[in-house]
């Protein structure tokens, strides 16, 4: 039942809930609930029989008075059947009391996350997010979005041909992880290519991988939420649900799991306004929001049940610090409490802890080499199915003066003896320790393949890495460039209610050779297409016309799709129309200086598919000699640069969410409507960052400079950028 009997500071807004055990019987269950507080009085609210058909729940028609004591009497007729021989019985006739809390303090998310990510990195971690990528060309993602490419270990297993010993199976796997602090989530292909990014902005995004219902599990928090929100997002990346936690609690962006039909979600929370210590609460609800089960760490953590380490820190009283709940193969739910060095087991019944695990009320002994102690300050702790458990062991965590490697550890348990065995684990050839995040996954590679282990760095970086499961692990593939959370492989197929995006710009040559900046000639100038989200593409057609109506009857050149994004110079464009004797022409006016081309990408999805295509991009072009018998002519570049580095694509501010939709889309990319808006940006004393909106032509300027983006939002048909980068081009 909750609240507990005896239970202190439970949320005015609780929920009460009971469970026998066995199936109710859904007769008379309003008369179950006599609810009475000695300073709300009488209770009146509405009872609710679970999805599970075993919890009954009474909702309070409103908030109890905090401070007030709550006495429940859950009278005699609670009729069930029981699973051993099918009799129906009758159980109930229990009371019990519980305290509400006083007036509290709520916690905010930048202070959690301050408490988090409050780690300066050290000069060789940010050197190594400064390295180049072949990323770096990438202007349809903005400019400051995550970026990664192989580290040296990946680039040595991609030279040794490890990759090809794995068998991966039939079904493709694509990774799903965030970047840090930065409020970016992303898919990549297994192999590192990007399918997926998106920026949720404020101070960290979150993404949990696909739900056993297929959808995408993301933090968020949308125009209608006052808070974070953890959004179920179809295969379009559209919303179909949302998940938030029961009893008034802020959801915690750390954890959110699901077993069918049921989520397992984490909140932090103060007892009170005078007692600074957070504590953690897990609920287990049902597709319906219920609370089928809840624990809190106020009723358990206390006198010499405290897990509390002498060296906790205690900078805003973050000592239970909780960094993922989920449930084991039994039904049971596994706890990971990072800064006491514990894993707790709960009961998925009642919720009454079944064991202890680290720390220094550890009911386990510990056999193995490096066990002592066992794990520090570990994330993404599991129990596997053959009972295992796994986890991340940071080997560090904050406030401490020392730590170790970092490294992915098993053990192996014996319930009998209360041993737990090191059977399996895999520090980094570099010796990394990382006080803050990371995770890791076993990997089923389908039938036949043997299993590999993904795991994630957490704040020291790398990316990702993939190593082989065996007695002398070795790395299979490694990316770095920046440092995510818990990675993730799962299958999926993704789709997009969106165009492709086609651009076009003038520094993404030069910026990558390393050159004197030059719009002069048309190799450097390129076009880049990309189509963010979707999955199985193969190839990209791309067709040209004279106006924006281009026809998409006969392409003009196809590539194989070999990156998230696709890169055509003019020259290429130019050189491909004059093989297939495709000529630009004017009328037989001799003073027609400039010319304009109309080009659209199509993706191809698997052998044939064709996809949504993009918009038109207008390709302005100078004409440098005409034919004055057939009209054709020879062409050079545009005369004005468009430094794409200083426009993000589809980047808005979070308020712009709400913004209505135009009834009718602009047909056109017209980057120097683009460069126009850009330009008045950086011409005015006040604009420090301006936002386009394609369809609408509208150029919107703002005086804050959002240089943080945490205030930025990913929305399509938005193009973005800061005064001072145009103002630097115009210099």
């Amino acid at each position: 039942m909750h609240p507990r009997p005896g239970a202190l500071h439970v949320s005015e807004l609780t929920s009460i809930a009971v469970r026998e055990g066995d199936l109710v019987i859904p007769t008379d269950l309003d008369t179950l609930f006599d609810v009475e507080g000695r300073q709300s009085g009488k209770v009146d609210g509405r009872v609710v029989l679970a999805r599970d058909n075993k919890t009954v729940l009474f909702y309070p028609d409103k908030p109890f008075v905090p401070g007030d004591n709550v006495t429940v009497q859950l009278r005699p007729g609670l009729r069930v059947r029981r699973s051993d021989n099918g009799r129906e019985e009758e159980a109930g006739g229990h009371e019990w009391q519980f305290h509400i809390r006083g007036k509290t303090e709520s916690i905010s998310e930048e202070e959690i996350w301050s408490l988090m990510y409050g780690r300066q990195l050290n000069e060789s971690e940010q050197e190594a997010d400064k390295k180049p990528s072949p990323m770096d060309r990438y202007r349809t993602l903005p400019t400051w979005s995550a970026k990664w490419r192989p580290s040296a270990e990946g680039e040595k297993a991609a030279l040794e041909g490890r990759k090809a010993d794995i068998g991966t199976g039939d079904e493709e796997l694509y990774f799903f992880g965030v970047r840090g602090r930065a409020g970016e989530s992303l898919i990549a292909t297994r192999q590192g290519d990007l399918v997926w990014w998106t920026s949720e902005g404020k101070l960290g995004g979150g993404m949990f991988g696909v739900t056993p219902n297929g959808h995408l599990a993301h933090w968020d928090q949308l125009l209608n939420d006052t808070a974070d929100t953890v959004y179920l997002l179809n295969a379009t990346y559209q919303v179909v649900d949302r998940y938030v936690m029961g009893h008034g609690y802020q959801v915690d962006r750390h954890s959110i799991t699901f077993d069918n039909d049921n989520s397992v979600v984490t909140a932090y929370t103060r007892i009170n306004a005078l007692n600074r210590t957070i504590h953690t609460v897990v609920q287990v609800q049902d597709a319906d929001k219920n609370v089928l089960m809840e624990w809190r760490t106020v009723d358990d953590f206390r006198g010499g049940a405290d897990p509390m380490l002498p060296d906790a820190p205690w900078d805003g009283g973050d000592v239970y610090h909780t960094n993922n709940a989920e449930r084991t193969p039994d039904g049971n739910v596994i706890v990971s409490v990072h800064n006491a060095n514990l894993l707790v087991l709960l009961s998925g019944k009642t919720g009454q802890i079944l064991w202890r695990m680290g720390g220094h009320t550890s009911d386990f002994t510990f056999i193995g080499e490096d066990m002592d102690p066992p794990f520090v300050g570990q994330h993404h702790a599991q129990q596997l199915a053959d009972g295992n458990i796994l986890m991340y062991d940071n080997g560090s965590r904050s406030g401490m003066r020392a730590g170790r490697p970092s490294r992915a550890l098993e053990l192996s348990l014996d319930l009998n003896k209360m041993t737990a065995t090191k059977v399996w684990s895999f520090p980094h050839p570099n010796k990394k320790t990382s006080t803050c995040c990371g995770g890791v996954q076993k990997v089923d590679n389908g039938e036949g393949n043997p299993p590999t282990m993904l795991i994630g760095w957490g704040s020291t970086g790398p990316f990702f890495t993939e190593v082989t499961y065996d007695d002398n692990p070795t790395i299979i593939r490694e990316f770095e460039g920046f440092r995510g959370h818990r990675p993730l492989l799962h299958s999926w197929e993704g789709f997009s209610t969106e165009r492709p995006r086609l651009l076009l710009c003038s520094d993404a040559n030069t910026q990558a050779s390393g050159g004197q900046p030059s719009i002069a000639r048309l190799q450097d100038w390129t076009m880049h297409f990309s189509f963010n989200g979707v999955t199985g593409i193969s190839k990209w057609r791309l067709y040209i016309g004279a106006d924006s109506d281009v026809p998409l009857s006969r392409h003009l050149m196809e590539r194989s799709k070999t990156a998230f994004e696709e890169i055509v110079t003019l020259q290429e464009l130019v050189d491909t129309m004059a093989a297939r004797n495709m000529t630009l022409t004017t009328k037989s006016d001799a003073n027609v200086t400039d010319v304009a081309l109309y080009v659209r990408v199509v993706p191809v999805k698997g052998d044939s598919e064709l996809l949504r295509p993009s918009k038109a991009l207008k390709v302005p072009l100078v004409v440098s000699s005409r034919d004055e018998e057939s009209g054709a002519v020879s062409v050079s570049p545009p005369l004005s640069a468009v430094p794409c580095r200083c426009y993000q694509p589809d980047i808005g501010l979070r308020e712009h969410l709400g913004r209505p939709k135009p009834e009718r889309e602009s047909p056109v990319v017209d980057m120097a409507a683009i460069r126009e808006c850009a330009g008045a940006c950086a011409d005015s004393d006040k604009c420090k960052t301006f936002f386009f909106f394609e369809d609408t032509g509208e150029c919107e300027m703002d005086e804050k400079k959002h240089e943080s983006h945490q205030e930025l939002h990913s929305l399509g048909g938005v193009v973005s950028g800061l005064s001072a980068c145009v103002q630097e081009e115009l210099a």
